[in-house]
């Protein structure tokens, strides 16, 4: 990472903290079958790890539930651009701040809405995504232990032995199976 992106990371980090104390949500764990509404973050800059992302969705929307997702590019290229639909929401560098703080309106949208689960299925430090997830108001948030998730999430998941998006998400579906 070069010099001027560290410093600007650095105080996105800074405004980050800065909103964590303002953040106000009650924690209560959901399995799939009593959440109403579920929110997925992810970056999407990989087409193959997006495509798996979106028959995980899929899945989730045929189990009835209220599904949003919310994918980063890493890109500024217009070509790299995925263009948002109803329940599939992207954002890319373009929308970030100075301070890499994600300031797209679809974001703020996201960030807000009270979620029963929240899914982060990010396996890499990425802050843009880092900032909405810490962020999120959502009720219950889960995610691939590991970096910044250990902090925000209600439930990580080990997947140290397989390190792969498909094996998180069997395994998030396995583990919210199972709560009562």
């Amino acid at each position: 990472m070069s010099a001027v992106k560290n410093i600007q990371e650095k105080l996105g980090r800074i405004k980050l903290k800065k909103e964590q104390k303002k953040l106000n949500r009650s924690v209560k764990s959901f399995n799939i079958e009593n959440a109403s509404t579920i929110g997925v973050i992810y970056n999407a800059t990989n087409r193959t790890e997006a495509d798996t992302v979106k028959k995980f969705i899929q899945y989730l929307k045929e189990e009835r539930k209220e599904v949003i997702s919310l994918g980063f590019i890493n890109s500024k290229e217009s070509s790299d651009k995925a263009t948002s639909m109803l329940n599939y929401l992207y954002f890319d560098q373009s929308d970030l701040s100075k301070t890499m703080v994600p300031s797209s309106s679809d974001v703020n949208t996201f960030i807000n809405k009270p979620f029963s689960i929240l899914i982060d299925l990010n396996l890499t430090d990425c802050f843009p995504l880092e900032y909405v997830s810490s962020l999120s108001t959502a009720k219950f948030k889960v995610g691939a232990s590991g970096g910044y998730r250990d902090s925000v999430c209600d439930m990580v998941i080990n997947i140290d032995n397989n390190n792969q998006l498909d094996y998180l998400i069997i395994q998030i579906r396995h583990y919210l199976n199972m709560i009562n």
